[in-house]
């Protein structure tokens, strides 16, 4: 992620929306899901951010573990009808897979920006 730490702040789709409070925000959603109740039968999803008509959520299924899926899931979808734009999945919640999922978050949040 360093090389995306390196943007400047005015390349920031939003001037709130920084790489180090993406992270954060991802952190407290896997916190929130790891502190919930160990529900093995069912899906549990925490809503990340919100950026305009779109949600980024994250989702822990322990279910998919099972089937060689990843557990985590951040997804990018539309508020409007609920449709899946685009997803990230990962088996451990290790640095890279952060700086993945950062990633993947400002992505959506630059493209947002550019669509309006």
């Amino acid at each position: 992620m360093s090389h995306l730490r390196a943007m400047f702040a005015s390349d920031a789709p939003y001037p709130e929306l920084s790489l180090d409070w993406i992270e954060q925000k991802i952190i407290r959603a896997y916190v929130q899901l790891a502190a919930g109740p160990d529900d093995l039968e069912a899906a549990r999803t925490v809503t990340v951010i919100r950026l305009g008509s779109l949600d980024v959520s994250l989702t822990e299924d322990a279910q998919a573990a099972t089937a060689g899926l990843p557990p985590f899931l951040l997804e990018l979808r539309s508020r409007t009808n609920g449709a899946e734009i685009d997803s990230f999945g990962w088996h451990d919640f290790d640095e890279d897979e952060l700086a993945a999922a950062v990633a993947f978050v400002w992505e959506a949040a630059h493209r947002m920006h550019t669509l309006h």
